[in-house]
């Protein structure tokens, strides 16, 4: 039988996906890396506790970037501090933080000037998305 179609493949990948395990590892084997903490175990078990008080308490989950991160590549994009960027750069910067899934339509597409305010407000969700490594049932 082929590996692809084995039928426990597809449960495993159904259980993986369901629980957020695939994103879950990267986002703390990318932390691990980041911060390269004396003790990685401890760190890791911190992580995790963090994750779940963010679930229980509605709170930012522990994450690689913040909305810093976003603010200041979107400074970087406009050095004319115009407060807009191109759509093009929009697209670029929130891949540059890793969101994938965002807004194709933002607000100012049609002027090809998408707004700070635009901007921010999408990375804040990507970024949020990104790091809720949770079920919320």
């Amino acid at each position: 039988m082929d590996y692809e179609n084995c039928p426990r493949k597809h449960e495993v990948d159904a259980y993986l996906r369901e629980h957020k395990l695939i994103e879950l590892f990267h986002n703390l084997n990318a932390l691990l890396i980041y911060h390269h903490p004396e003790n990685p175990k401890r760190f890791l078990l911190d992580q995790l506790i963090q994750l779940r008080q963010a679930r229980e308490h509605a709170q930012q989950p522990p994450s690689l970037f913040t909305q810093e991160n976003a603010q200041s590549i979107f400074n970087m994009l406009d050095p004319c501090e115009k407060n807009t960027i191109s759509f093009d750069r929009y697209c670029h910067a929130l891949e540059t933080l890793g969101i994938t899934k965002y807004n194709k339509k933002p607000d100012g597409i049609e002027e090809n000037s998408i707004e700070k305010a635009v901007f921010l407000k999408e990375a804040a969700q990507g970024l949020h998305a990104l790091a809720s490594t949770y079920r919320t049932d």
